[in-house]
């Protein structure tokens, strides 16, 4: 289950909770800024934040902040001096917001959800300093779509909250959390914004042997997955139990039926070297983060020539990860898919740095 799942479970169960989340990273680190660790009053957890002695200390301190619902923040330094014994010797220093989340702030996570699964873009306000009443009147959290729907407060400031919106921009474009001290009435806030964008989509075009085991595995490592083929015998939920969703149509007229965006990943992978080229000719013209191609370098240049004899852009040809894949001299399907979802991870991961 997903961390936003989960909260919403706890907060409709009205469960306490306390979460973690990386604010600040310099030098090197196991996890990046933004990522999250949920701890629940009966001890369970979900996400991660690190290594085992940093996220044992965030659970000891999470105690601390269920009992009191008072926020805090925690300072890491990852250095072989400072964490003798830990076996964290990174380098680098991370600090961690750690809050308890209250009732009042369901609406605003179910709205995240709603963003992440059905697409479109929002912006998430944490109010960090300064402590006080706008905690216990649920006044420190604010969801802002792009549409201009807002769920929660800041304080009850309209003033901030304009501010807030003034940052969305930079914050789609750089696509990670940043923390800022903005103007609140004749004092100064601090404020964590978060980027809440729609889930990255595998869409896996071609349901034989390789896509039956790239589904598990993409969505064991938090793609949403999307199947295409024209033959329902193959492109099914018996063959693709852990799919999202499984489309039966033509190839030819497959994209009309997808919302393919920036934070889609398009893999091709069908039975044969026609319906390839129809996929991604289709590709080619869409804003999908990633396209690769399954292939030798003989069928690779033979689709990309007749790409380039209809007018395709050499330019727009480098888009494409072809032959799809980390080199790993990958053999069986189980060994392709190994290799496309690290090529997947590898260009999910390099939004983060």
């Amino acid at each position: 289950m997903d961390i936003y799942t989960e909260i919403i479970e706890a907060l409709k169960a009205k469960e306490r909770l306390a979460l973690a989340t990386i604010i600040q990273r310099t030098g090197s680190a196991p996890r990046a800024v933004g990522a999250k660790y949920l701890i629940r009053a009966d001890g369970r957890t979900v996400g991660s934040v690190g290594g085992g002695c940093v996220e044992a200390k965030v659970w000891q301190n999470a105690q601390e902040v269920l009992r009191e619902e008072k926020k805090k923040i925690l300072h890491f330094r990852l250095t072989p001096e400072d964490s003798a014994g830990s076996g964290l010797i990174c380098g680098g220093n991370i600090d961690i917001f750690l809050e308890p989340l209250k009732e009042d702030f369901l609406m605003i996570y179910q709205e995240i959800k709603k963003v992440k699964q059905e697409g479109g873009m929002a912006t998430l306000a944490t109010l960090i300093s300064p402590e006080g009443d706008p905690l216990k009147e649920g006044r420190t959290k604010l969801l802002i779509k792009t549409s201009g729907e807002r769920v929660g407060s800041l304080l009850g400031d309209k003033g901030l909250e304009e501010e807030v919106l003034k940052e969305g921009e930079r914050l789609f474009r750089e696509k990670k959390p940043i923390v800022l001290v903005l103007p609140s009435g004749d004092q100064k806030v601090e404020v964590l914004l978060e980027p809440i964008l729609s889930e990255p989509t595998v869409f896996l075009f071609g349901a034989g042997h390789i896509s039956q085991q790239l589904a598990p595995l993409a969505k064991k490592v938090d793609f949403k997955v999307v199947v295409i083929d024209d033959r329902e015998t193959f492109a099914n939920y018996q063959k693709f139990p852990e799919a999202d969703e499984v489309i039966v149509t033509e190839f030819e007229r497959s994209f009309d039926r997808l919302s393919i965006d920036e934070s889609s990943y398009i893999v091709i992978v069908t039975r044969g070297h026609l319906y390839d080229g129809i996929v991604l000719e289709q590709a080619l013209k869409s804003k999908a983060r990633y396209i690769g191609m399954i292939g030798s370098k003989k069928k690779i240049k033979t689709l990309f020539d007749h790409l380039l004899e209809k007018g395709i852009p050499g330019e727009n040809l480098n888009r494409v990860h072809a032959p799809i894949g980390i080199e790993i001299h990958a053999e069986t399907p189980e060994e392709i898919a190994v290799s496309i979802v690290a090529e997947l991870i590898k260009v999910r991961r390099s939004q983060e740095n």
